[in-house]
Parts: structure tokens; sequence; C-alpha cells
């Protein structure tokens, strides 16, 4: 495992006092095999300098010829402390180790027996071992003498069998599962098809051929989807042997994390090495644990043999034993090259088609390339660039280059209506000096009534007024009024154009900023790829499943096969193996806690911490219960598995 659990669960008692000792002094000789032995004892525990430390003890260097020495005794106690520590983390990271990976592989066969899709798919992949398995097979049938010749021949015997519900030799070949399980499975998919109608002598002949029809069409499919169903099965059998293997090493697991107070008392007591190896505490428990055929037979041998044997379990034996398990039973996943035969064997054509094609079209293709291209670039240069020089144009010169009206357009235009107006009411009105200032101010403040007055009057006899009067003039004066108004709206107008210039110049440019921020970041997410807030969506799920598991393992205990007495436990006490599987899910959450939260943060402390207290071998059931509802109040919404429930019901 990437993550060691016993770094953090058996290594902290190695800080232990009792590992300290005082300096030798009595002899040279004791002191140099002392340190060049205790030098290599430290976490983590290596295979060879446990062998080293068991076999210095067993041939007694450190005692030989200074019988009586305390020195030298207390230096043996330290040494078989060390072992003892050594083996019982070994252990621990053991056993997990297997139980994680039995784990792992009844997921993989789970997924794989879900539908018929992912079973066909294994199917294929499988094929050629199983095609080779079945030629082997009549390669040893044709190699096998005649003992008649009235008899058929024993390749024969390969394809068919006596019994129409035995299997033959050809199909537990294909699928040993059917070898070891009666074919009852078979029976039950075959015989609901090939059933008779008994009602065909009151239907009609149009509904007796409609069920005969589809009759056979059932046989049909169930013929062609046999070995689907097949498939499915064996993936369903070595699901449900991984998760026995898993729950036996999860068992032992257990066990071994229920003796860790008996190994802080054994690592605690005085560095005698009479009282550690008479032991009755945490020694017989713990050889039981790992290897229960032959516990009995090390501890009657003696302490060295027992320590020996210890050795031998967890390094050769157990680790050899489970693999041969699992290779005879062909219970792991197929290998890669099996599962990537199908891919390896027509990507290679479809590769060199796809070749093909590409070249014979590409006259299109290059010309495509360069329509993109050129749309592309024009893109760039007249939605992105000019509308952003339009930006920087508009910010430095404060939006004065252009405007509807100008200013002095518009002072001219009032100039020229007030000259006109004035000139009206002093012909027409016979206005002094005085009144054409004050009517000079009216016209300033948009009042026109005296000369509004003599166009009414003038409207009264129009014709004349147009050949003798002054209707015309009066016409003019309200078309510059007019024009003069106009031109005071649009400054109005160019007013609230200026004012709000660098708003429409963003806008302008908005569009291709979210074009290219959703380009780019997905061409950023599919190159170097996205890096999710704790861990990403998935990660945060497989948390949320552990810790649901977790709470689920502490409600309902599974029952242990081979332990009947874990069902006479108190109710607060929590049996081995569920303990095992608690502790499969807690090393996922550390995994999670360790790689995916922020570093040196409260959240990546205070999840450890109730990781921790999950792991804690002294806690009973109810307050594990209680740490993982503080775990849903304070992690539940910063982890969004509130959401990722949601997610997962829908």
């Amino acid at each position: 495992m990437a993550l060691r659990f016993s770094a953090h669960y058996a290594d902290p008692l190695f800080s232990l006092g009792c590992f300290q000792t005082s300096s030798p002094g009595s002899s040279t000789q004791v002191e140099q095999v002392f340190r060049d032995i205790d030098a290599t004892l430290s976490p983590p525990f290596s295979p060879d300098a446990i062998q080293d430390a068991l076999t210095a003890l067993r041939d007694q260097a450190l005692a030989s010829g200074y019988q009586g020495d305390k020195v030298s005794d207390a230096m043996r106690a330290v040494l078989l402390k060390k072992v003892v520590l050594g083996l019982y983390a070994k252990s621990l990271d053991l056993f997990l180790d297997e139980a994680s990976t039995a784990q792992e592989e009844s997921e993989w066969w789970s997924g794989v027996g879900q539908s018929n899709l992912s079973a066909a798919l294994y199917l294929l992949q499988t094929l050629p071992h199983r095609i080779l398995k079945v030629l082997q097979v009549l390669e040893i049938h044709r190699r096998v003498p005649q003992t008649s010749t009235l008899h058929l021949p024993r390749v024969r015997s390969v394809f068919f069998s006596n019994n129409p519900w035995q299997p033959s030799v050809f199909m537990t070949t294909l699928f040993p599962h059917l070898g070891a399980n009666s074919l009852t499975s078979i029976r039950s998919h075959f015989s609901g098809s090939f059933r008779t109608d008994s009602r065909g002598s009151v239907l009609t002949y149009l509904e007796l051929l409609r069920d005969r029809l589809c009759h056979y069409i059932s046989k049909f499919t169930i013929i062609v989807t046999y070995p689907l169903r097949l498939a499915r099965e064996e993936c369903n059998i070595k699901r449900r042997e991984n998760e026995r293997i898993r729950n036996e090493r999860a068992e032992v697991l257990g066990k071994l994390l229920g003796l860790r107070p008996k190994l802080t008392w054994l690592l605690e007591a005085p560095n005698v090495v009479e009282d550690i190896l008479a032991d009755r505490e945490f020694l017989p428990d713990f050889a039981n644990a790992v290897d229960p055929t032959t516990s009995s037979r090390l501890l009657e041998n003696g302490a060295p043999s027992l320590f020996e044997g210890l050795h031998n379990a967890i390094f050769v034996t157990q680790a050899e034993r489970h693999s041969s398990y699992l290779n005879n039973n062909d219970l792991r996943r197929p290998s890669r090259l099996t599962l990537l035969w199908p891919r390896l064997l027509f990507l290679p054509p479809l590769t060199l088609y796809s070749l093909k094609l590409l070249y014979a079209s590409r006259a299109s293709l290059i010309d495509m390339a360069q329509d993109a291209f050129e749309a592309s670039r024009n893109f760039f240069e007249d939605w992105l660039l000019e509308p952003l020089y339009g930006v920087y144009r508009t910010i430095r010169a404060g939006g004065d280059e252009v405007m509807i009206v100008r200013p002095e357009s518009i002072a001219a235009d009032l100039d020229s209506l007030e000259r006109m107006s004035l000139a009206l009411a002093r012909e027409k009105l016979g206005y002094d000096q005085q009144q054409l200032v004050t009517l000079s101010q009216q016209i300033r403040l948009g009042d026109f009534t005296p000369l509004l007055e003599i166009y009414e009057e003038d409207i009264k006899s129009p014709v004349k007024s147009a050949f003798t009067g002054t209707l015309l003039r009066s016409l003019f004066v309200q078309v510059q009024k007019a024009k003069v108004d106009i031109d005071q709206a649009l400054a109005g107008i160019d007013k609230l154009l200026k004012s709000q210039e660098l708003t429409f110049a963003f806008v302008g440019v908005a569009p291709a900023f979210a074009i290219v921020y959703t380009i780019g970041g997905f061409l950023t997410r599919l190159l170097f790829g996205r890096r999710a807030k704790y861990g990403g969506k998935r990660k945060r799920q497989s948390v949320w499943l552990a810790v649901r598991r977790i709470e689920r393992l502490l409600l309902f205990q599974p029952k242990s096969v081979i332990n009947r007495g874990d069902e006479d436990r108190p109710s607060d006490v929590i049996p081995p193996l569920t303990s095992g599987l608690l502790v499969l899910s807690l090393t996922h959450l550390r995994e999670y806690a360790l790689m995916s939260l922020p570093a040196r943060s409260q959240l990546h402390e205070g999840f450890l911490e109730d990781v921790r207290d999950l792991e804690d071998p002294t806690l009973g059931r109810w307050e594990k219960l209680r740490v993982l509802d503080r775990m849903w109040r304070n992690w539940a919404n910063e982890l969004g598995w509130h959401q990722v429930a949601g997610e997962s019901a829908s």
C-alpha cells in the first residue's frame, strides 16, 4: 500500500521509554553487537533486520560469555521488544494489504458482472485464454491410448456429457465455475423457456402460431445470451470469493488491532528477558491470530521457535499461501495484456484506415484548416483586438473624438434664431432696445410668446399675410426653432452616450472574452487536467460511500463465519470482523485526507483527528457512532456530502 497503516498505529509505540537503555560499559564486544543490530531495528522494520536480530538472539551472541550481566540482559530484552513490535507492525500491513486487495478485486468483479455489455467485453477479452485451455484439454485426451476400437474416440467425451444437466469437459474448461457448482442455474434458465403450452387446444390457430413464434424467439435469445449469463455468474462467484477472503483477512486484522493494549503493556514492562519470553498475554494471542494452524506447536517448542515461526509465517508462508490460493482459483482480475488485446488488435487497422481516409481527403482538409485559421484570425482581430483597442482609445481620449452634434453648431443655430426673432419683433412689434433685451433673454429660455402671437394673427388671413404680411418670416422662425430643439435633443443623447461609452465598449468585447475563456478552459483541462476542490467529485463521492459504509458496519455488525462466539459479546463491544472492515474504510479516509485536503489546515487536522478516534480500539460502538455524527456535522457541508448523496440518489 502507498500509506502504511502501521506508521500511525504501531510505530508510535517505538517512542516509548522501554527502548532506551544505558550504554553498555562492561564489554566493548557487547556494545558493538548491540549497536550494529539496534541501528537496523527501527520503523519501518525490514525483514532482513528482524531476521538478523532473531539469529543473534538465537545464537545468544549477546549473552554468551556474559551470564548474569545485567546490561547484556537489558540489551536482549530491548531487542526482543523491538522484534515483537516489528512483527506486529508487519503483520498489520500484511493483512490490511491482503484485505484491501481482495476488496478492490471484488469491486472490480462486481462492476464487470453488473451489465451484459461489461460481461460481453470480459468474455471477449478472456476468449483466447479459454480457447487455449480447451486446446490443452484436447491434447491431453488425444494422447490417452484407446482401450478398444469399438468405443467412440475419447475426444468426443470432451464436448458431450451423458447427463444433459451435467456440464461437459468443454463447458467446465471454458467456464471453470461450472465444475465446482451444480447446474441448477442452467436448469432454471432453460426450464421456463422450453415448457410446452397446454392451452393449445383452446387457442385459435393465429394465437397458437404467435405463442410458438414467441416461444422459439425466447429459446433463441436464451441460447445466444447463455454465455453472457455464465460470464456474469463467474464474475459473481469470484466476487463472493474475494469478499470471503476480505472478511477472513479483516477478522485477523481486527484481532491484531485488539492486541495493541496487551502489546503496550508488554513493551512498558521492565527489560527482563525471562518475563518477555514467559509472556502469556500477548504472544499466544498474537501467534494464534497470525497462524492458528501452527500456533499451539510453536508455543510448545518455546520462545525461540515461536519467534522464528512468526517471522516465517508473516514474511513467507502467509504471502505464499495467499498468492497460491488466488492463482489456483483465478480470483485476480485478468492481466493488462488480456484486457488490452482487443484494442491492440483492432487499433492498428483502424488507425491505418483512418490515415488512409485522411490522406485521400487531404485537399478538403487543407482547405478546412485554412478556413479555420482565417476564421480564427478574423475573430481575434475584428472581435477581440479591435474592441480592446477601442476601449483603450475611449479611456485615453475621454470620449471627445466622436460626437453627434458639436456645441459650436448648437450655439450658432441659437444665435441665428435669436437674431431672426429680434428682427421680426423690431419690425412687426416696434420693440425698443430694452424690450429687445428682455425678449432676447426669453428666447434663451425658450419663451417665444410674442412671436407666436404674431404667427397667430397672420394665420387668421394666411393668403394676405403670405403676400403682404410676415407669415413666411414667422414660419421660418419656427423652423429654425425646431432645428435648435433637435440639436439640443441630440446633444442630450450625446451626453448620455458619452457617459456610457466605456460600458458599451466592454459590452462589445464581452462575447469574445466569453468564447476565449470557454475554449481556453476546455483546452487547459484537456491538456493539463483539472484540479478540483478537495480531490474532485469522484473522490468526495468515494469518501461519502466510505463514511456510509462505516456507519452501516457499526449499526449492523456482520456475523463472523469462523468465530461464532462474537454473538455473545456485549452490544457496545466491536467484534474483530467489524473492526477489521472498519480499518479498510478508515484507511481510505486517511489516504484521502493526506492526499486531497489542504495541508496544515483546520479541515485537514480535524478530519484526521476524527479518523484517529474511529481507529481507537478503546472506544466502543456508541462512542464511534457519536464520532460519525460529529463528522457529518462538521464536514458534510464543506465536502459536499449532501450534494453527492442527492446526485447518487437521482
